[in-house]
């Protein structure tokens, strides 16, 4: 059941979005989270603050299992509203 659940949450949009290593805003990435929550599925978080070279970025860890973990390292969109979805 829990390989079933984890293949087609990395099969949607926003995780292939994150798997592409696209950038993605803030709202998109509480998305993922959301989805990962309302899902049971263990996973962390960090942050990385922006500069001027290299855009913000969220680290997003999913632990499968003691062992296994996918780990996806995903670039903020510039500019993205923290307080409502981009457009």
């Amino acid at each position: 059941m829990f390989n079933t659940q984890i293949s087609a949450l990395l099969s949607g949009t926003l995780f292939r979005k994150a798997i592409e290593n696209e950038q993605i805003s803030l709202y998109e990435f509480n998305c993922l989270t959301s989805i990962l929550i309302n899902n049971n599925i263990p996973f962390d978080t960090a942050f990385v603050s922006g500069t001027m070279k290299n855009p913000a970025s969220m680290q997003l860890t999913i632990h499968l299992s003691p062992s296994a973990t996918l780990v996806f390292v995903v670039a903020l969109a510039p500019g993205a509203s923290v307080f409502s979805p981009s457009p």
